[in-house]
C-alpha cells in the first residue's frame, strides 16, 4: 500500500515539475552509515524552529543510498536512513501517524560517476511536505494561533506562550498569545481543550519535571494551570479546560545549545479534546 502511494505521489508530482522541490528538504549522510550527524540534526531542529516543518503537516520520509555496494545492501541502508529521520522527527514533537511514508528508495544509478568513493549528495533521506496541508499551519504560525477550521480532535498544538526560567511566571511576550488563545475560545463555545505544560533543560530525555522557583509543585502541571487559570479568570468556563504537565520528556528541541532552545522548550500547548 504504501508503495502504491508512493507511486501515485510521485507521477502527480512530476505533472508540477519534480525539479521544484521547495516543499522537500535534503537530510545528508556520512559514506556507509545510517546514524544522523549533528549537522543533520541541527538542519532539522532549524526547520522545525523557523517554522519550515510544523507539527500538524503530512510528511513523506524517503531514504536514498549512492550507488558503492550492492542492491540489497543499500536498500537496507536506505530504509535505516528513512527510518532514523523519521524517529528524529516523532522525539521532536511529530506524530507518527501525519509520516504517511517512510520508505527506503534503494542506491541511486550513476553512469557519469565512478570510484570507490561514491557520491556524496545521494546519501540522503528526502522530507516532502503535502502542500494540501501547509497553507492554515503556516497560517497559524504567521498570525500567533490557529483557525477553528482547521483544527483536528485530540490534535496538540503548539503555542507561542513562554515562560521565566524554572518559573510559571509568563514571559514579557506572552500577553499577546494569552489574548490569541482566550479569543479562541469565547468564540468556540463547544471547544475543550487540555493545557499541556513543558520544561527545558532535561537530558537525558526523561519524564522527570522540575520545580518552580516560587514553590508550588512540579514546573510543567505549574505553567499548565497558569494557563488553565488566566482562562478561567477570563470567564471561560472550567468545565472546558483541563491541564497536565509533561516534564521534559516531549522537548521541541532535543539538543539545546542556546537560551532561544531552551526557551522555546519551557512552553504549552493545546490538545483539542472536542470541537
Amino acid at each position: 500500500m504504501k508503495r502504491l502511494l508512493l507511486t501515485l505521489y510521485l507521477t502527480l508530482n512530476a505533472a508540477y515539475g519534480y525539479c521544484q522541490r521547495t516543499d522537500t528538504f535534503q537530510v545528508l549522510f556520512a559514506f556507509n552509515d545510517s546514524r544522523i550527524s549533528k549537522q543533520a540534526e541541527d538542519y532539522i531542529d532549524q526547520l522545525i524552529f523557523k517554522d519550515v516543518l510544523i507539527h500538524g503537516q503530512k510528511l513523506m520520509v524517503l531514504g536514498y543510498a549512492d550507488y558503492v555496494g550492492d542492491t540489497g545492501y543499500n536498500n537496507k541502508l536506505s530504509s535505516l536512513r528513512a527510518k532514523n529521520v523519521q524517529n528524529y522527527l516523532v522525539a521532536s514533537g511529530f506524530d507518527e501517524k501525519d509520516i504517511k511514508i517512510c520508505l527506503g528508495k534503494g542506491k541511486i544509478e550513476r553512469t557519469d560517476i565512478k570510484g570507490n568513493e561514491g557520491y556524496q549528495p545521494d546519501r540522503k533521506v528526502e522530507i516532502i511536505i503535502d502542500p494540501s496541508r501547509t497553507d492554515n499551519l503556516k497560517n497559524k504560525a504567521d498570525s500567533g494561533f490557529l483557525s477553528s477550521s482547521a483544527i483536528k480532535v485530540n490534535e496538540t498544538y503548539r503555542l507561542n506562550i513562554l515562560f521565566e526560567k524554572a518559573s510559571s511566571v509568563f514571559a514579557k511576550n506572552a500577553d499577546l498569545q494569552l489574548e490569541y488563545l482566550y479569543k479562541f475560545m469565547n468564540n468556540n463555545k463547544t471547544v475543550t481543550v487540555q493545557v499541556e505544560g513543558h520544561i527545558c533543560c532535561i537530558w537525558p530525555r526523561t519524564s522527570g519535571d522540575g520545580e518552580d522557583k516560587n514553590g508550588g509543585g512540579p514546573l510543567s502541571w505549574k505553567r499548565a494551570k497558569a494557563v488553565y487559570s488566566y482562562l478561567v479568570d477570563r470567564g471561560i468556563k472550567a468545565e472546558r479546560v483541563k491541564y497536565q504537565g509533561f516534564g521534559g520528556s516531549r522537548p521541541l528541541i532535543i539538543h539545546e545549545r542556546t537560551e532561544e532552545d531552551r526557551l522555546n522548550n519551557r512552553r504549552v500547548e493545546i490538545r483539542i479534546l472536542s470541537k
